[in-house]
């Protein structure tokens, strides 16, 4: 007769209150690269909470090796570009005393304008000491945390023939739209060079595995806020994919669930004696919000060079299509006279002379067209890598 209608349907309906509490009391947590990585991002209050919330699920924590590949590989990144900021912060300090000046017509000497700057550097300084804990690769407190919560707590090291694999699967997934990953497609560059695209992916399969083989429900922390994870209906996040909870219960028969930074903080809180301190909240909502803007700049700035790129190779089509017609003309009659030693009538001779000096005008707008082409491809690369 079949199913009831729950099971029938069940990874559209979202767990109730119990079963989420019943999940995070048994489940294993697994925390996603980014949120490995903004521990450098926060202030030091929020950093050490965090560290201390995830210490408390010492024996239930785990990651796939993925994910601790791709915290070490771009840890450094993250720690010269937080250092940076307050570099560049003491730069505009420069710049904003100087506008002051100018536009209070005062002098650089004025005692007004010493003290407000000393006091500004002397606030920032204080604000680095107190915040960045780590200044370089070498001597970086926050990785020590981390090798320690999550010692024996790594998935393997997947072979070459496994990640061809989910890549050959990744590139079918991806065409359908299948999450998790797809939104990831433009980061592939050859097939050399395409593990940034498949990254979410690979973590998707090694968290299915690891879930079967210990037979084990999982709880996935992420700052990931795109589409190929969430279920989002008319920009309101309801929870993970469908898409995912259902793989994830046919693979494993086992539950799934997720939560952002900030829901993991105010369920962490309901469910604990020690909470994660409300200030946190505020930075960790802050952080995702700057993320979201970045985002959707990228999106507008990526739409408008994607728009101007795909209107060159228009024109450039149908330049290429002029050439041709035109080079067509001039062969005809080469082979007609020409090749024969027939003297060209006057006519066709006009004909011939006009249509070779349009033909070289449209050869010299095709070269202009390619290198104004290969500059906006340059641009949208370069302002990938900003953003």
């Amino acid at each position: 007769w079949g199913k009831d209608m729950r099971s029938a349907i069940k990874e559209y309906i979202e767990p109730s209150s119990k079963e989420k509490q019943e999940l995070w009391e048994k489940a294993i947590f697994v925390f996603d690269t980014n949120v490995l990585l903004n521990l450098y991002r926060y202030s030091a209050k929020t950093r050490n909470s965090l560290l201390d919330a995830f210490q408390s699920f010492r024996d239930r924590v785990w990651i796939p090796y993925q994910v601790a590949y791709e915290y070490m590989r771009k840890r450094c990144e993250v720690i010269y570009e937080t250092v940076q900021r307050y570099d560049q912060f003491k730069k505009e300090i420069d710049a904003f005393t100087n506008k002051a000046i100018d536009t209070l017509r005062l002098t650089s000497s004025d005692d007004e304008i010493s003290d407000l700057k000393r006091y500004l550097f002397k606030w920032l300084d204080s604000n680095k000491d107190r915040n960045l804990l780590v200044l370089n690769a070498e001597a970086d407190e926050i990785l020590d945390k981390i090798l320690t919560i999550f010692e024996g707590k790594v998935g393997a090291k997947l072979s070459q023939d496994e990640i061809d694999a989910i890549k050959k699967e990744g590139k079918e997934r991806y065409e359908k739209s299948i999450p998790p990953g797809y939104m990831d497609d433009k980061k592939r560059k050859d097939q050399l060079d395409d593990n940034n695209a498949y990254g979410d992916l690979i973590i998707w399969k090694q968290i299915l595995q690891y879930a079967k083989e210990r037979s084990v429900g999982i709880v996935y922390v992420t700052h990931d806020q795109k589409e190929d994870w969430w279920n989002i209906v008319k920009g309101k996040t309801i929870g993970p994919r469908i898409e995912l909870r259902r793989e994830f219960t046919s693979e494993t028969g086992q539950e799934f669930h997720m939560y952002s930074m900030n829901s993991f903080i105010n369920t962490y809180n309901k469910m604990n004696e020690v909470p994660i301190d409300k200030s946190a909240i505020a930075e960790v909502i802050g952080l995702e919000n700057a993320d979201k803007k970045r985002e959707s700049r990228k999106k507008r700035l990526e739409l408008s060079l994607s728009e101007r790129i795909a209107r060159v190779e228009e024109t450039l089509e149908k330049i290429q299509n002029r050439i041709s017609r035109r080079q067509k003309i001039v062969s005809d009659i080469e082979n007609k006279y020409q090749r024969q030693g027939v003297e060209l009538p006057e006519n066709i001779q006009y004909q011939y002379d006009n249509t070779k000096a349009k033909l070289s005008e449209l050869e010299s707008a095709y070269l202009e067209k390619t290198q104004e082409l290969e500059m906006l491809k340059r641009s949208l690369a370069s302002d990938e890598e900003k953003l």
